[in-house]
């Protein structure tokens, strides 16, 4: 079993939504090879990330879907945008509960607390 799917069962038995104890996507593609668990990212990174993946995203599959048979029309851009900020907002709130409740201050020294240092990597 590798280090995160670990740290990933650790977190969901101490009562982290399984949602939260997963990488947010587009980390796992720009940014990092060995990402962090959404829980210990900060809201605002993850308001801005998904506003504009979850932006993007939707409205190209809704594009490719429905609106592409139809005339544009501006009310096109704001559904975008009211999905992208909308679904940015639930995540970053739900991040911020979750650190307040399980009293997250930072990766390195939850790693620290429970034993997972980077020493131990696999």
């Amino acid at each position: 079993m590798k280090r995160a799917d670990f740290i990933q069962l650790y977190l969901e038995e101490k009562g982290v939504n399984r949602y939260l104890t997963k990488p947010y996507p587009a980390c796992l593609i720009l940014f990092q090879a060995n990402p962090k668990p959404r829980l210990f990212e900060s809201p605002l990174k993850l308001f801005v990330l998904q506003s504009v993946f979850g932006s993007l995203s939707w409205g190209f599959f809704m594009w490719l879907i429905i609106w592409k048979f139809e005339e544009f029309s501006a009310y096109y851009l704001y559904a975008i945008v009211f999905f992208g900020v909308f679904t940015a907002a639930i995540l970053a709130v739900n991040v911020a509960r979750a650190q307040k409740r399980f009293k997250i201050d930072s990766w390195e020294q939850w790693q620290q607390d429970n034993h997972f240092d980077e020493s131990c990597n696999e």
